[in-house]
């Protein structure tokens, strides 16, 4: 079908702690380099309740949204691939990359921080004829919206699942460097990003593979993606650090544990998180994004123990492709599509913030269509 002229809802939030607006309106026909798709799936990110909490300042109204599958519906002129160089045609199926870099900045083009881009755009703005946000029926992909083709035949749940999780996770890790095989791994939390940790690092090879966390549901999906011990922290004798340490210790022998990713968003993980690591280890932050909380860090601890401390911001184009890659090579060795606990419309999406917010869910999907 062609865009042009078709009324398209979008969900709006207008400033923080206010309930999202649905909002329409007429779909212009794509500019040259551009593209028009159909959202089939948007998955509820942690960030979007952040924004809604109030955490991060927003500029204005915004559409929200940040990770989407969608069919193509029309092509603007020039557009013949994707941005991988594979063929591009209306129907196919996409998996795109919500910030727009300008590739002409230092960030951009020596330091390859894409996040830090200078000119790049990352906030769907209301008041624009156009979205490339994801809460929508129909979003417009502008030139610098890095979208990839998709295997149409798995599942969308599976690509959605993991979101912006996974392609978050594949940039965390090449800037470790790599998850050892036969490393001793703790991932801090068991939502999205915590599961993509635990899908890397067991097919890294890594020896144990230790979860925390005090969601039931949560804790029992890790297990599903590979996680070989589980530490409820709310569980009797597992409430304190030290015990947790003592746990955690046992699990992992005399090699002690040599990698941490933080997955939580907690700025409390970040304490235990050092103090579980082994001589020489590593701790690799992810999840502690939104948020301005402040912890207690000795840098002698960091120093008389060797520790790397490790931050790393979203992620870059590529990661997309990549995760797209790993889901289509084992979305049947892993159980990503049950990661969606539940799919809501348009009209219910503040459910699906609320719930997030609650840990009722482990994936919240919204299909703009239904």
């Amino acid at each position: 079908m062609l865009s042009t002229g078709i009324k398209s809802k979008s969900l709006v939030l207008t400033s923080p702690k206010k309930a999202l607006e649905i909002r329409e309106r007429i779909i212009p026909p794509p500019s040259p380099g551009c593209i028009n798709i159909e959202v089939l799936r948007a998955g509820v990110c942690g960030t979007d309740v952040h924004l809604w909490k109030g955490d991060q300042p927003l500029p204005g109204p915004v559409v929200l949204g940040h990770e989407g599958l969608g069919r193509v519906i029309e092509l603007g002129a020039g557009v013949k691939t994707d941005h991988a160089s594979n063929p591009i045609a209306v129907g196919d199926v996409i998996y795109w990359n919500p910030i727009r870099p300008c590739n002409a900045c230092y960030h951009c083009t020596i330091s390859q921080d894409f996040t830090a881009c200078e000119n790049g755009t990352f906030w769907s703005l209301a008041e624009n004829n156009t979205v490339w946000a994801s809460y929508t029926q129909v979003a417009t992909l502008l030139p610098n919206n890095s979208f990839y083709k998709v295997d149409p035949t798995v599942p969308y749940e599976a690509y959605i699942a993991l979101g912006c999780a996974l392609p978050t996770m594949l940039q965390a890790v090449d800037h470790l460097g790599q998850i050892p095989g036969g490393s001793n791994v703790v991932v801090q939390g068991a939502g999205p990003v915590g599961l993509a940790a635990i899908m890397l690092a067991k097919l890294a090879g890594a020896a144990h593979i230790i979860c925390i966390d005090g969601n039931p549901v949560r804790l029992k999906q890790a297990r599903s993606f590979g996680a070989t011990a589980l530490v409820d922290f709310c569980e009797e004798g597992l409430q304190t650090v030290n015990a947790r340490k003592i746990h955690i210790n046992n699990i992992a022998g005399s090699k002690g544990v040599s990698l941490v990713i933080e997955c939580s968003g907690n700025a409390s993980a970040f304490e235990e998180g050092i103090q579980l690591l082994a001589r020489s280890g590593t701790y690799l932050l992810v999840g502690t994004w939104a948020g301005s909380s402040k912890v207690q860090l000795s840098p002698f601890d960091v120093v008389q123990k060797a520790l790397k401390i490790i931050g790393s911001t979203y992620c870059s184009p590529w990661c997309y492709y990549r995760a797209a890659q790993l889901v289509q090579a084992n979305y049947q060795r892993f159980p990503l599509a049950s990661c969606v606990s539940k799919t809501y419309s348009l009209e219910s999406a503040q459910q699906a913030l609320e719930d997030v917010a609650a840990g009722k869910v482990v994936k919240a999907v919204i299909n703009p269509q239904a």
